[in-house]
């Protein structure tokens, strides 16, 4: 897609445009440890924003009753080492935490209009706050940000919306090709000549060392805490690191016996319980991803009752790119991810 030409956009006030929510908590003398859970429940079902990177802004969900609640929104992190500006789009009902707060489009506005601003507030607020200068609304309702604009110079929503619904086919497009690739179709890329590989014969998997909740002091600026998540690369928060914590090592594989699903670890990190990595150090990152979309196809009959354990997936089989010496072509691999990575991230909306 070709770089937006933003020279006939105007700068409109955010108060302008968005007006804050004032959603409260409803349930009396609530305790978070309680009345939230870290996964999605029949009980605990709401999603609620908070302080989050990543991840869409959810951290915790509540029970409906127990939360006012709003969708078609933006959601801004007010407060966080790291999250502070972060901006998200909410299209279904959320409720609210802390240190995060929703902002409702005066303009009755979709879900598509709604993440092409997100991107650009995000920007704006990103530049101008920070965890020792908080994103609050009164500062945050005084800035600018630079929109498309109609025949009226008006905010053109109907642009904002046809260009997201183009992001969002050629991103599909993309999403189809690696998945027919580690599907095994070969409309894509050809396939003929890749290889069948036992994954015990090409990687170690080992146990890290189990760090419970309580063993562990909650840290924005320290090292991952991986646990049994399908959200956030499997980071539940980060911890300090000290002496007494045994590090797991980066450029690895984890997986949870419980969910089966698999995340590249670039730093060190510390573990939960029932969380296992594939030592993969020495392979590229990207190669990796290749890799964990390859290793995703193979998840399906795996679950709660029916885990994913080291010795189960060291006899799953995987097909992957060969070099002419019948081995993994890493490089190829590598080569064939940057290529996606560039052309997803070519379109000017996600800078």
């Amino acid at each position: 897609m070709k770089k937006i030409d933003t020279s006939k956009w105007k700068l409109f006030r955010i108060g302008d445009l968005f007006y804050k929510l004032d959603l409260k908590i409803k349930k009396d003398n609530f305790d978070k440890r309680q009345d939230t859970s870290t996964e999605k429940t029949d009980e605990f079902s709401l999603p609620l924003i908070n302080a989050k990177d990543g991840n869409n802004g959810i951290m915790y969900y509540g029970r409906p009753t127990d939360f006012e609640s709003a969708d078609l929104c933006l959601d801004i992190v007010q407060n966080g080492a790291i999250a502070t500006g972060n901006v998200y789009a909410q299209i279904n009902s959320v409720g609210i935490l802390w240190d995060a707060y929703l902002i409702k489009p005066f303009a009755p506005l979709n879900g598509y209009s709604l993440l092409f601003i997100s991107g650009i507030l995000q920007k704006v607020l990103k530049s101008l706050y920070s965890y020792d200068d908080k994103a609050i609304w009164d500062k945050v309702k005084d800035n600018y940000i630079l929109l498309p604009v109609n025949d009226n110079d008006q905010p053109n929503w109907t642009y904002m919306e046809q260009y997201m619904k183009t992001i969002e086919e050629q991103v599909q497009v993309f999403i189809d090709k690696l998945i027919n690739v580690i599907g095994g179709g070969k409309k894509y890329l050809n396939i003929g000549n890749w290889g069948t590989f036992m994954v015990g014969e090409l990687f170690e998997i080992y146990k890290p060392k189990v760090y419970h909740t309580y063993e562990v002091k909650e840290n924005p600026n320290g090292i991952p805490y991986v646990v049994r998540s399908k959200f956030d690369n499997g980071i539940k928060y980060r911890v300090s690191k000290n002496s007494r914590i045994v590090t797991s090592p980066d450029g690895v594989i984890s997986f949870g016996s419980e969910n089966a699903t698999f995340f590249y670890q670039g730093e060190e990190w510390c573990s939960g319980r029932d969380i296992y990595y594939i030592d993969t150090r020495g392979i590229p990152k990207e190669s990796c991803l290749f890799i964990i979309a390859c290793l995703q196809t193979i998840t399906g009959k795996y679950s709660y009752s029916n885990g994913l354990f080291p010795n189960l997936l060291r006899m799953e089989k995987i097909k992957l790119p060969i070099d002419r010496y019948g081995k993994p072509d890493w490089n190829y691999m590598k080569s064939y991810m940057l290529s996606v990575k560039k052309r997803i991230s070519s379109s000017p909306i996600l800078h």
